[in-house]
């Protein structure tokens, strides 16, 4: 089976400075992994694949059908400044992510430790 891909709607939010893409992917056994789903969504519009964010995407149960709706910026700072900080870390690998989260948890307990030495010499 050959995966199709139909749009269904595609608007151009000028407010957000980005275009919401609707689709159906087409004959997909099961779930897309999203790395697929943006590869093909880069492929059909010819855009980089660092200004498209995934936002929902959907299985139907009983279908072969998957839709889903994107969002592709204009470029990739335009996408970091305006979407929430979880939606641009669930695109990155796992080790990524981690190593992330892992520095920002670091950096707040520092801060929390200076505050609390702070409040200790007074």
């Amino acid at each position: 089976m050959s995966t199709e891909l139909v749009v269904l709607r595609d608007y151009d939010n000028q407010l957000m400075n980005r275009r919401e893409l609707h689709v159906i992917f087409r004959n997909v056994p099961g779930n897309i992994k999203k790395k697929v789903a943006i590869e093909t969504i880069s492929d059909a519009n010819k855009v980089d694949i660092k200004t498209i964010v995934p936002i929902e995407i959907r299985c139907n149960k009983g279908s072969t059908d998957v839709n889903a709706l994107f969002h592709i910026y204009a470029d990739e700072k335009t996408a970091n400044e305006t979407l929430p900080k979880y939606m641009s870390m669930r695109l990155l690998e796992k080790t990524e992510r981690k190593k992330i989260i892992d520095e920002e948890k670091a950096r707040k307990l520092k801060q929390k430790q200076q505050s609390s030495e702070k409040g200790k010499t007074k």
